[in-house]
C-alpha cells in the first residue's frame, strides 16, 4: 500500500496545497480516512498545511501575474476549499479598482479599446461592474 504522507509531499513539492486538495489525492489513492486526518494533520504540525497562508498566498501571486477581482478569486478559492471566513479574510484589502486598471494597461489590446470591449475584458476577470464603470469611463 502506498504511504499517504510520501504521496501528500509529492503532490506539495509541486506548489502549495489545501487541505481540500491534499485530502481528494488521498481518497483517489484509496486512503482510508483515518490515514488521511493523520495525514492532513502531521503537515498542519510540520507548517506544511495552512488554507489560511494559501489563500493570502494565491490572491497575491493572482493579482501580481493576472490580475482578478474579488469575485473570481472568491471562486477560484471555494473550488480550492478554502472556507468563507479564509476567503474573506484574504481579499479584504484589495484595491479594486487599481487592480482593474493594471488588467487593462497589462493587456495591449485593450488600451485603446471601446468601452463595451474593456467592460467585457473586466467582467470576464471578475470585476463588480461599479469598479467597471469607474475605470472603463477615465
Amino acid at each position: 500500500m502506498n504511504d499517504p504522507i510520501k504521496i501528500a509531499l509529492n503532490l506539495l513539492k509541486f506548489r502549495p496545497r489545501t487541505v481540500f486538495e491534499v485530502t481528494e489525492k488521498l481518497k483517489s489513492k484509496g486512503i482510508i480516512e483515518a490515514e488521511i486526518n493523520k495525514t492532513i494533520s502531521v503537515l498542519k504540525q510540520n507548517k506544511l498545511l495552512n488554507d489560511t497562508e494559501f489563500a493570502k498566498m494565491w490572491v497575491r501571486d493572482r493579482n501580481l501575474l493576472r490580475p482578478s477581482g474579488s469575485y473570481l478569486l472568491k471562486l477560484e478559492l471555494k473550488r480550492l476549499g478554502i472556507s468563507e471566513e479564509n476567503i474573506e479574510a484574504s481579499i479584504q484589502n484589495q484595491d479594486e479598482e487599481a487592480l482593474a486598471r493594471q488588467a487593462v494597461e497589462s493587456k495591449g489590446r485593450y488600451r485603446q479599446a471601446d468601452f463595451q470591449k474593456k467592460a467585457q475584458f473586466l467582467a470576464r476577470r471578475g470585476f463588480s461592474t461599479s469598479i467597471i464603470y469607474k475605470v472603463v469611463k477615465k
